[in-house]
């Protein structure tokens, strides 16, 4: 039986939706018999046909006569839209300008033939003229996204922006300098499709159309997540509200807890899931290495920070060679020690002011383009524009940029003066040389071999200082202490295990490790088995400890304390936490003192829900909704009802408004029920007094 349309002035819409494979979606066969499901199970009121940067009308004819009676259908395309990179926009418009909408989109598919094409702004424009008709909605926060540029040029024709999260939705609702937030289902209906999704959003409307829409949107308060709470509640299943804070799921064994955070993740993207028992240890030896892992791998990043300067430090001297430097001055002072010897026998060609003739040392140019570039950074920035001109005048920067390139000019006109000229010495000594029988004093260059000292001799001082035990970093988790330390490598044996390769050896080199780092370097570079890029990371081990709060590295069950603290803290970079019964690994004074009020925090910015039979989490840590999950068995079939409610309710309800009493669900699967509380009660007061 099909639904027919609310009227009760909240329209929920799904306005992106692909009934087409083009060559911008992955291979799928739309199947209306699953598009009517979905909008009947899912209740919605309008769609738009969306499909990407072409309009099929035929099929939106056959489509809009399948839902007459059910929702309305509103003619749209998806565009790929940019100057450089795109991103997808959508345009909708209203059910009567179906033809004239059609003739425009066929102007777009002639344009974008390939999935990398795209179609300009100022394209945009002429194809659709009067732009003021049509329903603008661009991807905002979701991939890929439009350019900001673009929508600054439509601000007026752009009232809202697709998002790809509701934790995303929530931000832009809240911030007053975003668009309006929208979130769609980007459907594509086939017959292999069991689950619905369940992000639509609500619009205060009293019918749906392109112009009841846009005046809706005149007001931010007039979308929502669900029918009634706002954006405090979303839909995360069709079937399930939830707080878009913190809600705790409730049950008896087997009820469907498990079920319903599985069902939750898997209609939704971008999911922190930690599972039940997923943080107990097995095998200790192999936990162990692997809580090493996991540690490595997150200091690897500032591992790399840290390294930074001493790798340039390391690319600056290791191709210096004194060796070569040496001979070049020996060779040097030999060949002029012969040539002065032969003075008395020189000839006319050696006699030449040319002969021996130095030529211009290379001028080097980086230092002044630096600056210049540096000038530039000033002159450009816009974020620390005020600062920078409270203490430098504008002007002054100005001057200063024309001054710098004009002595960069100049420098670089001399340079190739002086290249010039070195190019014709060049030839005239080695013609001169070439007809003489003098000795030919060799060149060198002193200040070079005198800077290659002086550098090899800093470096060796630089790793000295490094090599010096140091606590470089250290950061708190709740009770837990995390530090990062250098310290020298200890042997050969330590070396080798960093390599991670079994055929590389470090005994002979070791000596050289501890007494000259420079020949270390050296004695790296003839292994010939480390890459070049790496040679900076064989110089310091740094080593990361995690300690408990009484200053000792962490136990076993530490360990596992600190693993799901560090997975909770992880949650920030998803849009979604779901937790399944934390508490089959942890004790209640744990979970009470150090998780709870994690939790709580990271509720304040995403959903999150939050699977337990314990009273210490499940009432302690005070939700916002509560999920309570029941198991009903009928023909040998299993099924899964879902109560919800605030804890403040009284009754819990399903979905078709079958009702529960909270307080006794709550008893039930937190306190063993209602006499066994009262058991544990009455011995608590007594043993109190």
């Amino acid at each position: 039986m099909f639904i027919k349309v609310r009227d009760d002035g909240m329209k929920k819409l799904d306005l992106h939706i692909h009934t087409v494979k083009t060559v911008s979606d992955h291979d799928f066969n739309f199947s209306i018999t699953s598009l009517i499901k979905y909008i009947e199970k899912c209740h919605i009121d309008g769609i738009a046909i969306t499909n990407h940067n072409m309009f099929d009308i035929s099929q939106f004819r056959e489509i809009s006569d399948a839902l007459k009676g059910v929702a309305t259908v509103l003619p749209g395309i998806e565009i790929n839209l940019g100057d450089s990179s795109f991103g997808h926009m959508i345009c909708i418009t209203e059910r009567d300008e179906v033809e004239d909408f059609f003739t425009r989109c066929e102007e777009v598919r002639k344009r974008i033939q390939n999935k990398d094409d795209k179609i300009t702004y100022d394209e945009l424009s002429g194809i659709f003229n009067d732009m003021s008709k049509y329903l603008w909605i661009p991807h905002s926060d979701k991939k890929p996204h439009v350019d900001k540029n673009i929508i600054q040029k439509m601000k007026e024709y752009i009232l809202c922006g697709e998002v790809g999260s509701v934790k995303k939705f929530i931000y832009s609702y809240k911030d007053d300098n975003s668009l309006i937030p929208v979130y769609f289902s980007d459907l594509r209906p086939t017959d292999e499709l069991v689950e619905y999704p369940a992000r639509q959003t609500y619009f205060n409307i009293d019918d749906v159309s392109v112009n009841a829409i846009k005046k809706s949107l005149l007001n931010r308060s007039s979308v929502s997540l669900t029918e009634d709470e706002g954006v405090g509640e979303f839909y995360a299943l069709p079937n399930l509200p939830l707080s878009t804070g913190l809600n705790v799921v409730i049950g008896s064994r087997s009820s469907g807890k498990t079920h319903t955070l599985n069902k939750i993740c898997s209609q939704n993207d971008n999911i922190k899931y930690i599972k039940q028992f997923a943080l107990i240890e097995t095998d200790p030896s192999k936990e162990a290495r692997k809580f090493s892992d996991n540690i490595a791998s997150k200091k690897s990043s500032f591992t790399d920070e840290y390294l930074e300067p001493f790798k340039n430090a390391v690319e600056m001297v290791k191709n210096i060679s004194l060796e070569s430097d040496e001979q070049a001055i020996d060779d040097y002072i030999v060949s002029l020690v012969k040539y002065a010897k032969e003075t008395d026998r020189a000839d006319m060609f050696s006699r030449c002011g040319l002969y021996n003739e130095r030529e211009f040392p290379v001028r080097k140019m980086d230092n002044i383009i630096n600056l210049i570039n540096s000038v530039e950074i000033l002159l450009d920035t816009r974020e620390l524009k005020d600062v920078i001109e409270t203490y430098i005048d504008r002007s002054s920067l100005v001057k200063l940029h024309s001054a710098l390139i004009y002595k960069h000019n100049k420098d670089k006109e001399k340079s190739l003066k002086e290249k010039y000229v070195n190019n014709i010495v060049a030839k005239i000594k080695s013609a001169l040389k070439c007809r003489s029988a003098a000795t030919n004093i060799t060149d060198v260059d002193f200040y070079k071999c005198q800077l290659n000292r002086v550098k090899v001799e800093k470096f060796n001082e630089l790793v000295s200082l490094m090599k010096k035990e140091k606590i470089i970093n250290s950061y708190d988790v709740e009770d837990f202490s995390v530090q990062i330390e250098r310290k020298p490598f200890e042997s050969a044996g330590a070396l080798k295990a960093y390599s991670g390769r079994q055929n590389v050896h470090f005994r002979e080199i070791m000596p050289i490790y501890k007494e000259n780092p420079f020949d270390y370097l050296q004695r790296l570079k003839d292994m010939g088995a480390i890459l070049d890029s790496d040679y900076y990371k064989y110089f310091i081990s740094i080593e990361c400890r995690v300690l408990n709060k009484y200053g000792f590295d962490v136990s076993g069950g530490e360990r596992a304390e600190f693993n799901l603290l560090q997975e909770i803290a992880d949650a920030n970079n998803y849009d979604m936490l779901l937790i399944d019964e934390i508490e089959s690994s942890f004790d209640n004074i744990f979970l009470k003192e150090n998780v709870n009020h994690i939790i709580k925090e990271i509720s304040k910015n995403m959903p999150v829900v939050l699977v337990t039979h314990n009273n210490t989490v499940g009432a302690s840590i005070k939700p916002d909704f509560i999920v309570y999950t029941q198991r009903n068995i009928k023909n040998n079939e299993v099924s899964y009802e879902l109560y919800y409610g605030r804890p403040s309710n009284k009754f819990l309800k399903t979905f078709k408004g079958k009702e529960i009493c909270n307080i006794k669900a709550m008893l039930n699967c937190l306190e063993a029920g209602e006499i066994a509380y009262n058991e544990r009660k009455r011995d608590y007061e007594l043993l109190k007094n």
